[in-house]
């Protein structure tokens, strides 16, 4: 009986030594491991800034800020609440200018709440199964490390399925948008199906909700900033393929983006008329003034960006591409026709011509009224004009059925 006791003594003795060896090397390797993680962290930390051909923002960043930068998004990518230990103590200011660079390159992140980023609160908290153990760290530990918590949009109503309800509702946004542009070949035309649709379905908003700045805004709410704009444009647009980089222009946002061999400036938000047209209510109105402008074309109507992006030089701007640029009276009469045909066929009633003729406003009066009294004129007897930009020769045409209407 003593022997068969020393014998159940002695296992569990072995059992429990070999257990604690076993804690013991993981313990080590664990330790080990997070040695070499944060020594390799260290090395990019302090070594030279590198160049992504995909990434304006991440561009901007120093080495600190590239690393927090891919931390960052492995943490989002992998639905994460907070950061692993990075090996360097980040101001506020520093932890604000990467979330800007990677929610710009990134739009696709609209579920992550970049104006809620600071360091005076961020930290983690970890519930246990049954104990409701509650384990809080602060973002900076011992003024050498730094773990940043991620406030996702999510947490607005503390609820997991308020994100995976609007993650359903944004895939459904991007697959719509899918549809419209998944056969189209001509690049230019798909720059303008993403500029008309964003224009048909959004709102314009100088400031708004937590999604107001995010393509989920732009796409799924029907209301955004110009930033909401440039990313949900970004966003479509890269997903064909293409090339979008987000500019920041001081008080506003557009895109340049990169069409077959040039770059193009690409501005929906001003473009986006929403039914006010020189302080004349108007609906169903969208214009394609700013839709691929060259920089020295564009920039007679807006800020230099304070971002260092490509240069876009080529002058084949909407009208262009389309023969909408008419030079002689006859290419003039011969744009409006084609125009009045076109809107007749799609039942719209506006159109835009870019010419720098003189009186031009009347030349393209007439030309309208002799279209439409040649070839329509049940369908239309009357029409105003409006220019677009003082710097620009741009004028869209509102075709009109009624003698009420007219003036001189």
């Amino acid at each position: 009986m003593k022997s068969r006791i020393k014998k159940i003594c002695f296992g569990i003795f072995c059992l429990v030594f070999i257990s604690l060896v076993v804690y013991s090397i993981m313990s080590v390797g664990a330790v080990s491991r997070i040695t070499h993680d944060l020594e390799t962290a260290s090395e990019k930390i302090t070594g030279e800034p590198v160049i992504r051909a995909d990434s304006l923002y991440f561009n901007t960043l120093d080495a600190r800020g590239q690393y927090v930068y891919d931390v960052l998004k492995e943490t989002i990518e992998k639905g994460d609440p907070y950061t692993p230990l990075m090996p360097l103590v980040l101001t506020e200011t520093e932890l604000n200018g990467i979330v800007r660079a990677l929610t710009y390159d990134e739009p696709s992140l609209y579920y992550v709440n970049a104006s809620e980023f600071d360091l005076k609160s961020h930290g983690y908290t970890k519930s246990g199964k049954k104990s409701g153990e509650l384990v809080i760290l602060p973002s900076i530990v011992n003024d050498k490390y730094t773990r940043v918590w991620i406030p996702y949009t999510a947490n607005n109503d503390d609820s997991s399925k308020f994100l995976e309800k609007a993650d359903n509702r944004f895939k459904a946004s991007l697959k719509k948008a899918d549809s419209m542009i998944s056969d189209v070949h001509d690049v230019y035309l798909v720059c303008q199906l993403i500029h008309d649709y964003l224009c048909g379905i959004c709102e314009k908003t100088g400031s708004g909700g937590i999604y107001a700045d995010t393509a989920y805004g732009a796409l799924v709410e029907g209301k955004a900033t110009s930033l909401g704009y440039a990313k949900a444009f970004k966003l479509l647009y890269e997903r064909y393929g293409g090339t979008s980089f987000i500019v920041n222009g001081g008080q506003l946002y557009w895109n340049t983006t990169l069409i077959q061999d040039n770059y193009y400036n690409i501005d929906i938000y001003s473009d986006d008329l929403d039914g006010n047209l020189n302080g004349t209510v108007l609906r169903g109105v969208t214009s394609h003034l700013y839709l691929c402008r060259d920089d020295a074309t564009f920039y007679l109507d807006h800020e230099k960006s304070i971002n260092n992006v490509p240069v876009c030089s080529d002058k084949t701007n909407y009208y262009s591409h389309n023969a909408f640029d008419p030079s002689t009276p006859s290419e003039l009469y011969d744009a409006v026709t084609r125009q009045v045909e076109a809107q007749r066929q799609a039942k719209g009633y506006y159109f835009e011509i870019c010419t720098e003729l003189e009186n031009a406003k009347e030349r393209i009066k007439e030309a309208t009224l002799k279209a439409l009294s040649d070839r329509y004129p049940d369908y239309a007897d009357y029409c105003e004009i409006y220019r677009q930009s003082e710097n620009i020769p741009v004028y869209i045409v509102r075709m009109i059925k009624t003698e009420t209407q007219k003036e001189d």
